[in-house]
């Protein structure tokens, strides 16, 4: 592993976030599936510029667990401040706090979310399974108010990182669930119309 990381050690910042900006919606050249800017920072680190590739397509290529590969690339990472700075990127882009550990690739799913934009569905997703304390609640077609104060209910009885799948069909979802969360600072992991993957926020 030290050899193929050796690429990522001397890019600069900029290189880093050039390549970023580049490949944003690049999709894995093994499966197809669409590769997030985190994949794409540590697709950089091991020297596969050229050839980005999803996550559970990088373990299975290396023979490797997915989780075991993510966390010893994460430490990787984090020791480089060019490809940090990246990661902190891809995170902001993508809606998640840099201080946090990305939903987009530690999200606890029963089915982890190896499933793109298009419904495609990533090898290697059963990797992740979601946690007991997770729960899962259908709002039907619920307007938005009945919907937020039924949700904030539903979240105050949960454990501070427990995570909530919401099953919301009303129209207005898509701009007032992501909204919602923002001002009350739990964190909307996904957003793939009608499902949406909450974090309880701490405390």
């Amino acid at each position: 592993m030290a050899d193929s990381a050796r690429p990522g050690e001397s890019l600069r910042t900029d290189t880093v976030l050039d390549y970023l900006e580049g490949t944003q919606g690049a999709r894995c050249c093994t499966c197809g599936a669409a590769v997030c800017g985190h994949e794409a920072v540590i697709c950089l680190a091991m020297g596969f510029k050229d050839s980005p590739r999803c996550l559970p397509c990088l373990a299975a290529g290396l023979a490797r667990e997915r989780d075991e590969l993510r966390d010893h690339l994460f430490a990787y990472v984090e020791h480089h401040e060019c490809l940090r700075a990246g990661w902190d990127w891809a995170s902001r882009g993508e809606g998640f706090d840099p201080v946090s550990l990305p939903g987009c690739l530690w999200m606890e799913r029963e089915e982890v979310a190896a499933v793109t934009d298009n419904g495609d569905e990533r090898p290697g997703g059963e990797a992740t399974r979601r946690s007991p304390e997770d729960a899962a609640w259908d709002a039907g077609d619920m307007g938005c108010g009945d919907l937020v104060l039924e949700l904030r209910m539903r979240l105050q009885s949960m454990k501070p990182g427990d995570i909530l799948k919401v099953m919301a069909r009303d129209p207005g979802a898509p701009a007032d669930l992501p909204a919602w969360c923002r001002l009350t600072g739990h964190t909307l992991l996904s957003s793939q119309h009608p499902e949406y993957w909450i974090r309880r926020k701490g405390g």
